[in-house]
């Protein structure tokens, strides 16, 4: 009796000071979310909920691919395919980190940050390169790519909204990212840990949108200046009559040694990761640089877009890609022209690299993101709401704007309310104590109870519940 008494008051302090502090985390926020963006284009699917069923079955089907325990150490990773003998890289890690967060994956989620953490190098970051068995690849594979933590640290925002519990996970990276992938004192943005500044950058890593998520998340400005930089090196590099950039450049925008310079696999990432700026904030200069590229491909038809140009627009390869076409649908969101952009889109549902082949990854993965993008599914974690939707077209009727929507449901139950009251309450903390420490399998183990589903019913259940405490439906 006494050990009840404990968990109970255990739990009554931590459902109390999660209510009493009125914490901006743990929003209700579940996919999908259907948000109007701040600027540009919002959705392009003419039936939402047709096209939210759509990135559910196509989540599923990159996971059941893509995510393995195999070699993980116990967790989970990202591989690439036969072509890279099933070998994860950190940018896969932060992929996969995005997807599991904005699709409520938390099982998947944690688990793939605990493989990037597991190979975390003396920097805190991860080493780019891994192979099949969890070693690093070579005398550089524990070095940082700088584009893999960019998507790491706003999938852990995005987590932290949601669940709550990642704020100093993100906040550690974030400082290590400062420290290690920026220039000090120029604010140029390093492709990694150990090398590269002004001398060589990647415009593909730029991520502004990101940058400015995180100066409001950690309170650091530096990032804003960051974000200036980024734009003011892509108005250097980028060419004045096509609006393409190079995989690689200078801080002056010219031809950084020994890199690439063309518009290929590196360079076509830009488009996308400069329309979240413009989605997100409205950004004038991102319009500016994704427009341009919009320009370009819409002059040179959309059946037409090849996978490599010279900056010049010369076309060198004619391959019509999944990584090109998504990449370039995503930049079309800044509201260059509304057909031109929704036929992009059309054109992404159905350029897709067949998951058998043995170099699938990386466009899919792409795709997979940028489907959120272009479907009004890849919200600002910081300043999103349900109230701030766009309405789906259902049957369903429409929560009252100032009810929250539930973070998680088991058809219209919320899976926090584990007695079914349909209140969250003490009550269900008091029946979670009955199961509490079971585990699946386990006679005692109450299905209800285990609310994140992580097969164990421990103190991040009683979180949940204090985070939805008191909400009613």
């Amino acid at each position: 009796m006494k050990k009840l008494g404990l968990f109970f008051l255990i739990c009554t302090l931590i459902v109390s000071s999660i209510v009493s502090l009125n914490v901006s985390y743990a929003a209700d926020l579940s996919f999908p979310y259907n948000a109007t963006y701040a600027a540009g284009f919002n959705s392009q699917a003419d039936d939402q909920a047709q096209a939210n069923e759509m990135l559910r079955n196509e989540y599923n089907e990159w996971k059941a691919a893509r995510v393995t325990q195999n070699g993980a150490g116990g967790n989970l990773r990202v591989q690439r395919g036969s072509s890279d003998s099933y070998d994860t890289v950190s940018e896969g890690i932060g992929y996969g980190m995005v997807l599991s967060a904005y699709f409520d994956d938390r099982t998947t989620f944690d688990s793939l940050w605990k493989y990037a953490k597991a190979h975390f190098n003396s920097n805190g970051l991860m080493g780019w390169h891994v192979d099949a068995n969890g070693n690093f690849v070579g005398t550089g594979g524990s070095g940082a790519a700088t584009d893999a933590e960019e998507d790491m640290a706003i999938a852990l925002i995005m987590a932290t909204k949601k669940w709550g519990t990642y704020e100093s996970d993100a906040k550690t990276l974030l400082r290590n990212m400062m420290s290690k992938e920026v220039e000090p004192g120029t604010y140029v943005l390093k492709p990694g840990d150990t090398w590269g500044g002004s001398n060589v950058t990647n415009p593909s890593y730029f991520a502004p949108g990101y940058y400015r998520v995180y100066a409001e998340f950690t309170g650091d400005q530096n990032w804003l200046k960051v974000a200036d930089k980024c734009y003011e090196i892509l108005n250097k590099c980028r060419n004045s009559n096509t609006g393409l950039v190079p995989d690689w450049c200078t801080a002056q925008g010219t031809q950084a040694s020994g890199q690439g310079y063309d518009f290929k696999y590196d360079a076509v990432r830009t488009p996308w990761r400069i329309a979240v700026d413009y989605s997100w904030y409205g950004t004038s200069s991102a319009k500016t640089v994704c427009d341009g590229m919009s320009k370009f491909f819409k002059n040179g038809g959309i059946s037409s877009i090849g996978d490599g140009y010279s900056i010049s627009g010369n076309k060198i390869s004619n391959n019509h890609s999944s990584t090109f076409v998504s990449c370039i649908a995503s930049g079309a969101m800044t509201g260059f022209d509304a057909t031109f952009a929704k036929d992009m889109y059309n054109d992404c549902l159905k350029t897709k690299d067949a998951y058998s082949t043995g170099w699938s990854y990386y466009g899919n993965s792409l795709r997979m993101m940028i489907l959120l993008h272009l479907t009004g599914n890849f919200p600002n974690p910081l300043k999103y709401s349900p109230a701030s939707a766009t309405p789906t077209p259902t049957s369903t009727p429409s929560r009252p704007s100032n009810t929250p929507t539930p973070t998680k449901q088991t058809g219209n139950q919320v899976v926090e309310d584990v007695n079914r009251d349909r209140a969250v309450n003490m009550a269900d903390v008091v029946q979670l104590a009955t199961c509490f420490n079971a585990t699946r399998g386990t006679n005692k183990y109450i299905a209800n109870c285990d609310i994140n589903n992580d097969g164990s019913i421990n103190m991040s259940d009683v979180i949940m519940i204090a985070v939805k405490f008191n909400y009613t439906y």
